[in-house]
């Protein structure tokens, strides 16, 4: 049984406690050492045999004044687990999430809901080509959802500065059939049609998007841009040029 419950213990927790013993043993030690010292008779001494009051509260309180000294040495125990330090680094803890997750599914490649989870995990960390490698392998989970095909198409071209090879176009044309008016559909729609030199097919497709947005939301104001920059005959996927001297006055 004491090993059982030694076995429980999180390994970070056992230097605090193997600490925590040996100082309380000497703080005790060293106090009942003092309190059964000889001293000089007094005339109110007390009866020979019990210590003095003062010694004998120093007993009672020395554990706890020993867990106090403790707690100046070392600090609290949860201190000591490596846990606590990586929660106070939100991006080290959802790393560490993914990684964890990602070693599950090699031992259960068949769970397809974890696959799309892992995607969507790595996309938020900017781990984009691995987050199209988990959506690839969710098979028919992500092959039925616009959200997972968007999501799964922007990852493939991020990494390609926007460019839409065969595969990328053929989920795209799968995200059209299930869901047209889908916003993520849409502003790909435009993207693919600038990848191939179609500037009127990508202002169609941006104006229809336009529509989905309230007048003074910011995702409408960067469309109106995006057209204005269009029938201007740029191309609104790059950094506008910068304002010369005596320009933008």
């Amino acid at each position: 049984m004491p090993m059982t419950f030694f076995n429980a213990l999180p390994p970070w927790l056992l230097p605090f406690m193997a600490a925590a013993v040996a100082l309380v043993a000497l703080f005790s030690a060293s106090l009942v050492w003092a309190a059964g010292a000889p001293q000089a008779p007094a005339a109110n001494a007390a009866p020979s045999g019990v210590a003095p009051g003062w010694a004998r509260g120093a007993l009672w309180m020395g554990p706890a004044l020993a867990v106090l000294l403790l707690y100046v040495a070392l600090g609290t125990p949860r201190a000591l687990n490596p846990a606590e330090h990586q929660a106070d680094d939100p991006a080290a803890e959802m790393e560490a999430r993914v990684e964890r997750l990602l070693e599950r599914l090699r031992r259960e490649p068949q769970d397809r809901a974890g696959w799309l989870m892992l995607g969507r995990s790595l996309k938020v960390l900017g781990r984009l080509t691995q987050a199209a490698d988990a959506y690839a392998q969710a098979g028919d989970a992500a092959l039925a959802d616009p959200d997972v095909l968007t999501d799964w198409v922007e990852a493939r071209i991020l990494v390609a500065d926007h460019h839409f090879d065969d595969t990328s176009r053929a989920l795209l044309a799968r995200a059209m059939a299930l869901a047209p008016d889908h916003p993520g559909v849409l502003l790909l729609r435009g993207l693919a049609a600038l990848d191939r030199g179609d500037p009127r097919s990508a202002r169609q497709a941006f104006a229809q998007l336009r529509e989905q947005h309230s007048p003074d939301s910011p995702d409408r104001a960067a469309l109106d841009e995006a057209i204005r920059r269009l029938d201007a005959g740029q191309d609104p996927r790059a950094r506008p040029p910068s304002a010369g001297p005596g320009q933008g006055r």
